[in-house]
């Protein structure tokens, strides 16, 4: 029995398909350790979605208590930190602004508007921001933040340590802050 052409082909393609079944259950076999194990996805994006959605209803809720008292540097601050949360960095500098409008002695909105400015990617307004906070209000974060700033995205290695020194001086920071701080100095000095 003579095997035609296209039969020939066909125990060809069927014998090498079999072979990398064969090499491919062999390889699961050897390594398990190449399974991964994931969650769901429609279960992780479910809780971010509900997450985003109490967001959401704080923000909505917010700006009618702002609507009522569009002069309340309490209901800005907190309708910024609401924003910030979502990322919504453009809005939360708008209504951080208008805190630092009604009181530009304020160390909160100061901070704030430092630290969103930092998430806009622009270093170096978020830094007199942050210095302005300090004008106000020695503050441990915001010497940290500021430290961080100068160090990694101005490329001022003297002023991020003297921050972080400034920073770790301050006596009523908490341990986590100051044991973060403590890292980061002790990094800058293997640098050198």
């Amino acid at each position: 029995m003579a095997l035609s052409y296209k039969k020939i082909i066909l125990l060809c393609i069927a014998l090498f398909l079999a072979l990398i079944l064969f090499f491919l259950v062999k390889n699961r076999l050897m390594h398990p350790e190449l399974t991964i194990e994931t969650t769901p996805q429609s279960v992780h994006f479910q809780a971010n979605n509900e997450v985003i959605s109490k967001d959401m209803d704080e923000v909505a809720a917010l700006m009618q208590m702002l609507k009522a008292n569009p002069n309340d540097t309490s209901i800005l601050l907190s309708l910024t930190d609401a924003l910030m949360k979502l990322e919504r960095w453009d809005a939360a500098e708008q209504f951080v602004r208008r805190a630092l409008a009604l009181e530009p002695e304020n160390f909160t909105p100061n901070y704030l508007l430092g630290i969103i400015l930092h998430q806009k990617n622009k270093p170096e307004e978020a830094a007199l921001a942050l210095e302005k906070a300090l004008t106000i209000h020695d503050d441990a974060a915001a010497r940290y933040s500021l430290g961080i700033l100068y160090l990694y995205f101005i490329k001022d290695q003297n002023k991020g340590i003297d921050q972080l020194k400034k920073g770790l001086a301050i006596p009523d920071s908490n341990q986590e802050l100051k044991a973060a701080i403590t890292e980061e100095l002790q990094k800058q000095t293997t640098k050198k």
